[in-house]
């Protein structure tokens, strides 16, 4: 019988943010995703729904082989590698969009997507280490929802609805609950709602329960940020629309 040995704590890494070292794994981030996206743009015989299943495989085997790799390190555990960090499910949604475009997924990976890729990029904290495997997965997870965000904007049509960011915003709230009480089952901090992260960010202010009322704040201020590029030609819309 097969079983899971859970492993040892591996605690986290944080990476500098403006440092040389920072800014060249940016740069190469930044490089990397507008090569992906823009392939369809030119090589015209490549179909963008069949390269997304593509994507969506390789990120697929991405997540299998970065927690096979900490399970034999050792470092596979309940507290650091269930997937129920928002990044970790928005990485999740990513898989399911790519194979098959649904409107509120779509709205799910552009919200979540947008705000934990831009911070996680950011200020990178390393969960279980740089090591081996992990720090290349690491943007993999994380850079991969900028990708898949703009793949669904250029190449499948994507407009956030009118009023989508205040539903993402109630939807987050249930989020938060569910992966509380799992934090509360094994002892864990995900979505770091038992304590704050360790990266240096303008936004982790006072301690518990005070940071996470202003992240909601914050989380709620981003969300109608990410909207407004749309807001104008969705009103257009509905006032063009016939009685």
């Amino acid at each position: 019988m097969f079983m899971i040995t859970l492993g040892k704590y591996h605690p986290p890494a944080i990476m500098e943010p403006f440092t040389p070292f920072w800014w060249e794994c940016m740069i190469m981030i930044v490089l990397i995703i507008t090569i992906v996206v823009r392939v369809p743009f030119h090589f015209k015989k490549v179909n963008p729904k069949t390269y997304a299943t593509f994507i969506a495989l390789f990120f697929s085997i991405n997540f299998i082989v970065e927690n096979y790799y900490n399970y034999q390190q050792g470092y596979w555990n309940l507290q650091q590698s269930l997937p129920v960090h928002l990044c970790s499910i928005s990485y999740f949604l990513c898989i399911a969009l790519l194979i098959n475009y649904k409107q509120w997924l779509a709205e799910c990976v552009y919200y979540w997507g947008l705000a934990g890729g831009i911070h996680s990029l950011l200020t990178p904290e390393f969960t279980v280490g740089m090591d081996g495997y992990n720090f290349y997965a690491y943007f993999i997870d994380h850079a991969g929802m900028l990708l898949v965000i703009a793949y669904m904007i250029l190449h499948l049509n994507f407009r956030p609805r009118p009023k989508s960011w205040i539903w993402m915003f109630g939807y987050t709230q249930l989020v938060a609950i569910g992966v509380g009480i799992v934090n509360y089952i094994v002892g864990s901090n995900y979505m770091y709602l038992s304590a704050k992260p360790e990266v240096e960010n303008p936004f982790l202010i006072g301690e518990w329960p005070y940071y996470i009322l202003v992240l909601e704040a914050v989380a709620l201020l981003h969300f109608w940020v990410f909207y407004l590029p749309y807001a104008k030609k969705n009103k257009q819309l509905v006032v063009n629309q016939p009685l």
